[in-house]
């Protein structure tokens, strides 16, 4: 878009990924790749904007890898775009069992913490 004619939802996004000091990209596992509205996003915005920031991968998925697939297709994309993917990813299987509806794990909270703290710890 021109300067003056980017939308203006548009706009208010570009101006919060500037102002981010890192990104956490979630995406569930769609047709073994990641989210087409992720991918959209992140085609519509230049490349400067996330240069030289941390980001994390957080992927989920009905099936027993968690996004995998997924994940590992979205990294190659951050990096292009100038992020700097942290070498941890967090993959989510049988995202609809794993937590209630309040977000908590059904089993293992500990050991769901631990592993999102090492992702986020390397951010």
């Amino acid at each position: 878009y021109a300067p003056n004619q980017v939308p203006p939802k548009l706009d208010i996004l570009n101006t919060r990924l500037l102002e981010a000091d890192a990104y956490v990209a979630v995406t569930p596992e769609y047709n073994h790749a990641p989210s087409p509205a992720l991918l959209n996003m992140i085609n519509h915005i230049g490349s400067s904007v996330m240069s030289y920031k941390p980001s994390l991968i957080v992927s989920y998925s009905a099936g027993q890898w968690g996004g995998a697939r997924a994940a590992v297709l979205l990294r190659p994309m951050l990096s292009e775009m100038g992020c700097l993917p942290v070498s941890a990813m967090i993959h989510v299987p049988k995202a609809a069992e794993v937590f209630d509806e309040a977000g908590v794990p059904r089993e293992d909270p500990a050991q769901w913490e631990s592993y999102f703290d090492r992702g986020a710890s390397q951010l």
